[in-house]
């Protein structure tokens, strides 16, 4: 009985320092396992870095995108104004010669930078196009 205590404390003693030494073993990666591990964290890196590139090429194409809906919208706006204004102001002159009455230059005047102002939005509109 004293022969099979002894071996028994023999043999956990032996484990106990087996697994001492594989603890402390694995706890110090080979330079090889460090490599390695460097050359996973590379790849990974450039995967990421090249999916936020192609986000952030995404964002300016929308940034852009919406710029220029917006400026669209708003020239267009302004062209639609503009040209009802003038078709209002031509329509009300029209009925004034139609019942004979004269018509002041004042009147004509600001149909005319009506007419300036349109030609204005639309050479802006073109040079919106011309810059897409």
């Amino acid at each position: 009985m004293k022969r099979t205590l002894l071996v028994t404390i023999m043999l956990l003693f032996a484990g106990i320092l087996v697994y001492a030494q594989q603890a402390g073993a694995s706890s110090q990666p080979t330079s090889a396992q460090t490599k390695q591990n460097a050359q996973q964290s590379v790849t990974e890196a450039k995967t990421n870095s090249s999916q936020f590139e192609s986000t952030l090429a995404d964002i300016k194409t929308k940034i852009t995108s919406n710029s220029d809906a917006a400026t669209y919208k708003r020239l267009k706006t302004q062209i639609d104004q503009l040209e009802a204004k003038i078709k209002n102001a031509q329509a009300q002159v029209q009925a004034e010669i139609d019942q004979g009455r004269t018509v002041s230059a004042k009147l004509v005047d600001d149909i005319q930078k009506l007419i300036d102002q349109h030609k204005e939005a639309i050479a802006e509109m073109e040079a919106f196009l011309a810059k897409s």
